[in-house]
C-alpha cells in the first residue's frame, strides 16, 4: 500500500468517514480526486499533503519522506532518502 493511500485511511478512521466522498469535503477537494488517489493513480500534491499531516498531527517532514518515496521510483533516489530520513 503507499503512503498517500494509508495517509488517507487514516484520515477516514480518526474522523469516522464512511466514504471517499466524506473523505473529499473534509479535504475540500473533488470524489474524483481521491478516488485517483485510493486507485494509485496519483500521489497527494504538497497542500493536501500538509493538510492531512495538520489533521493527523504528523511531523510534516515525516510525510514529506514518505510521499518523496510514493513519487519516485528511482532506487538510488530511495537509497539517498533511506540514508537521511527521520528516525
Amino acid at each position: 500500500m503507499s503512503y498517500t493511500i494509508d495517509l488517507l485511511l487514516q484520515v477516514k478512521t480518526r474522523f469516522n468517514l464512511s466514504s471517499d466522498y466524506q473523505l473529499a469535503k473534509k479535504l475540500g477537494v473533488s470524489s474524483a480526486r481521491v478516488s485517483n488517489w485510493m486507485k494509485g493513480k496519483n500521489n497527494l500534491d504538497w497542500d493536501t499533503a500538509f493538510q492531512v499531516a495538520d489533521l493527523l498531527e504528523i511531523n510534516d517532514q515525516n510525510v514529506v519522506y514518505g510521499l518523496l518515496k510514493d513519487k519516485y521510483e528511482n532506487p538510488r533516489f530511495i537509497s539517498a532518502l533511506s540514508d537521511r530520513s527521520p528516525a
